[in-house]
């Protein structure tokens, strides 16, 4: 485990102002949004005292590249309706964003299993929603010490909770009544498919698949995120999640 938590923190790409990401396989200049998922390795490295060593017995801290990676990802694969481009759509999530790795700029939104960098692959928002949801939870266990070179609890908490609701309610929006999406959210196919949105999903449609798996990884990250916040004083918003986390796996158990 410690050795999990090390192995993916060496996989780094350095970007200015204090930021950096975990590779993802294409190479040094792909952040992948689902690499979220690798951050757990991190977290209980950090957990089991475990560190990654540099260059000259250089001591790296996994908590530190795992903060790192999750504020890249929130920055630059996760849309909040600020204006960014004409698809700033609040909660939206590209796949892949690419980067210069001569300077660390950022160059564009790129996607391997999405349908488009504009669109959004619901399997990657799944990934992102539960992502920022575990490191709530994780966040609880550090002392307030552990985060101050990172802004502080309070910063560093706001950040991701931002990232999971955002993303929570991207999902609620854009997935059928049942709480199962199409694979993704622009997929051409949906275009026969009506007002599918007010209906339960088609499994059995010519047009597109669903994903049962991106709504396997949601409904734990609804369920996460809304008993993060009962816990944290918000429990109307909180027990919103939790019921739509839970219908979403009713319908999987369902089926």
């Amino acid at each position: 485990l410690k050795l999990s938590g090390a192995i993916q923190a060496a996989r780094w790409t350095e970007l200015p102002d204090g930021l950096g990401y975990i590779q993802s396989f294409n190479g040094a200049h792909s952040l992948f949004a689902d690499t979220m998922r690798s951050l757990r390795s991190l977290a209980i490295g950090h957990q089991l005292g475990h560190a990654l060593m540099g260059e000259r017995d250089r001591r790296i801290s996994l908590l530190q590249r795992l903060v790192q990676h999750a504020d890249t990802n929130a920055r630059y694969n996760v849309y909040f309706g600020e204006g960014r481009d004409s698809y700033d759509v609040r909660g939206r999530v590209a796949h892949e964003s690419i980067f210069n790795t001569n300077d660390g700029s950022y160059r564009c939104p790129s996607s391997q299993q999405g349908y488009t960098p504009f669109s959004t692959w619901t399997r990657g928002l799944a990934w992102v929603q539960l992502g920022y949801a575990e490191l709530l939870e994780f966040l609880e266990t550090l002392k307030d010490g552990e985060l101050k070179p990172f802004g502080g609890r309070k910063q560093v908490l706001a950040r991701y909770l931002a990232a999971a609701r955002a993303t929570a309610d991207f999902y609620l929006e854009c997935t059928p009544s049942c709480g199962v999406p199409y694979w993704d959210t622009g997929a051409p196919g949906l275009v026969h498919l009506g007002d599918y949105l007010d209906r339960p999903a088609d499994p059995y449609n010519e047009h597109e698949p669903v994903d049962s798996s991106a709504a396997a990884i949601t409904a734990q990250g609804l369920i996460r995120l809304g008993r993060y916040l009962e816990a944290h004083g918000q429990a109307r918003a909180g027990a919103r999640y939790v019921a739509a986390g839970l219908t979403v796996a009713r319908t999987l158990f369902a089926e």
